[in-house]
């Protein structure tokens, strides 16, 4: 058996680790869904599974007393902010996930993700990523595959709780030729959801994934380009796997931490200058907002 066929095993043990689960309308949404390196499961079945941490009997007690052999070490939540209200069913539910032994990542639709929105959420988990709208499953899966997929220098778990723990999170990614990793770093970054600002990120999860011919070189080069997009002091934890199905191609994932997001408007939401109502305008092939009762104009439009 190779190497890497050790390594793959050892991810495959590891995938009752984490567990996803979506409330609210996703729930439905990812009902039925398959993971290769987690399990999906409903709330009610998590939540039924071992002890929360406030419920621990005196034989378990301790900082190092181990979790219950079903507790997962992770819980990846997909859910509209919208329904977090502090008091309905959905912020009670997360309330109790979050209130496991388990890191708790909420992963939720950009376009619902302003500050207000966010703010019961972020108090409830341990960390927030934030997902094209309608993206959230395919968001689940790439951080998943970075943090579990076997490598010449792996992340893990504790990787990703080192970096979430910066702020609010978005992913993105990018591939590009074999010889152009800086392409592919752009591209992660464009793909970073519409409203993310990455400049002053102060933490950043590297996956790269290269095909068998690709010098190790090529990773170097993409932290270097990653590093050039953001803030000097930011802390960068990266690692590099090879894809025995990749042709010529290098692959970025991304998950940047301590992001500004302001959700791009559309027509109806308040002006950000005077509150009043905004409206579309269309100028040829582009469409932008404007507010009519203090002449704000230019605005990007949400799409969706």
């Amino acid at each position: 058996m190779s190497h890497r066929d050790d390594l793959r095993e050892a991810a495959d043990a590891l995938g009752g680790s984490v567990a996803v689960c979506g409330l609210g309308a996703y729930a439905d949404r990812l009902a039925g869904a398959e993971f290769r390196d987690a399990r999906c499961a409903t709330a009610a079945e998590l939540l039924a599974e071992g002890p929360s941490v406030g419920d621990r009997g005196p034989a378990s007690e301790g900082a190092g007393a181990p979790a219950s052999p079903t507790e997962p070490a992770a819980v990846v939540v997909a859910l509209d902010p919208d329904d977090v209200d502090g008091v309905g069913e959905v912020s009670e539910t997360l309330r109790a996930l979050a209130d496991r032994d388990a890191f708790a990542v909420a992963v939720v639709p950009a376009a619902a993700a302003d500050e207000d929105a966010l703010s019961p959420v972020r108090e409830s988990v341990g960390a927030v990523v934030v997902a094209e709208d309608d993206a959230v499953e395919a968001a689940i899966r790439a951080f998943l595959a970075t943090v579990q997929e076997p490598g010449f220098v792996n992340l893990d778990l504790t990787d990703a709780e080192t970096v979430l723990s910066a702020g609010v999170a978005a992913l993105g990614t990018g591939t590009a030729d074999r010889d152009a990793p800086a392409a592919a770093v752009a591209g992660a970054f464009d793909g970073l959801p519409a409203g993310v600002d990455a400049t002053d990120a102060s933490a950043v999860l590297v996956d790269v994934v290269v095909d068998p011919d690709t010098s190790v070189t090529a990773a170097t080069d993409v932290i270097a380009a990653v590093r050039g997009r953001i803030g000097a002091d930011a802390n960068v934890i990266w690692g590099g796997a090879v894809d025995e199905a990749a042709a010529d191609e290098l692959a970025v994932r991304l998950v940047v931490a301590g992001v500004r997001h302001a959700p791009p408007l559309t027509a109806g939401d308040p002006c950000p200058r005077c509150g009043a109502s905004l409206s579309a305008y269309e100028f040829g092939a582009r469409e932008t907002l404007s507010c009519d009762g203090c002449g704000y104009s230019g605005i990007a439009v949400r799409r969706g």
